[in-house]
């Protein structure tokens, strides 16, 4: 199995960029209505556990959480790779790139230098991931340049367009390298402030078989996994 986290990938983008990779077989939106506010670590740890631990992650320390393997569907595997996924995973570049983010608005660093570090998260992620394609029962990959570069320049179509196509193509290589059930899924969408971004509920979920899945909870997929892997 291969899961693929892109976070703010947007319902209303991937349509508007024709993104068919990224739409897969079958595609829609994700239902996030019981999550007050969109945060990022408690969308994915609650898509981890399967249950809505939303409550449970203060926003102050929320990158400071952690589950273990075993209150996750991991435990559903005999070998996995997860590269990066917030309240798992994920790297100390997280902080480097919420320090910049602040930099830029104190006015101390320039969109250039965030957009490029942002680049560089992302080709690093993306060549541990193709690294580990075929070694194990699930590889699950984080790749956040849709929320990163869209904090900052989600009103600027062109900017956006080259993410999209940037993420499509991802979904390409991976879609033409395995046969292994592949789910696609953000934590949330995005919508323009001027020419800057904030989370929106406009979540993202495609899968390369069809199941029938209309609107999905994003704890939902939990139970989806277990039952793909056959596990009672």
């Amino acid at each position: 199995m291969i899961i693929i986290c892109l976070d703010a990938l947007d319902f209303d983008m991937v349509e508007k960029f024709k993104c068919r990779n990224l739409m897969q077989i079958e595609y829609g939106q994700t239902e996030l209505s019981d999550f007050p506010l969109k945060r990022t670590v408690p969308l994915w740890a609650s898509f981890l556990a399967g249950k809505n631990l939303y409550a449970q992650i203060p926003v102050e320390t929320q990158w400071e959480y952690r589950l273990s393997a075993s209150d996750t569907f991991l435990k559903f595997f005999n070998n996995y790779r997860v590269i990066d996924v917030p309240a798992y995973s994920h790297k100390p570049s997280h902080k480097k790139e919420r320090d910049l983010l602040k930099a830029y608005f104190d006015e101390e660093a320039t969109v250039e230098e965030f957009d490029a570090f942002v680049w560089k998260i992302h080709e690093e992620n993306k060549k541990e991931f193709f690294a580990s394609m075929g070694q194990y029962d699930l590889l699950m990959g984080y790749f956040n340049l849709a929320d990163s570069i869209g904090h900052l320049s989600f009103g600027i179509s062109e900017k956006m367009k080259s993410v999209y196509e940037e993420l499509e193509g991802l979904a390409k290589e991976v879609r033409a390298s395995s046969e292994d059930f592949i789910l696609i899924i953000s934590d949330h969408g995005m919508k323009a402030l001027g020419k800057f971004g904030d989370h929106s509920d406009n979540g993202f979920f495609s899968v390369n078989k069809k199941l029938g899945l209309v609107s999905p909870k994003i704890t939902e997929f939990y139970n989806l996994i277990r039952e793909i892997q056959n596990v009672t």
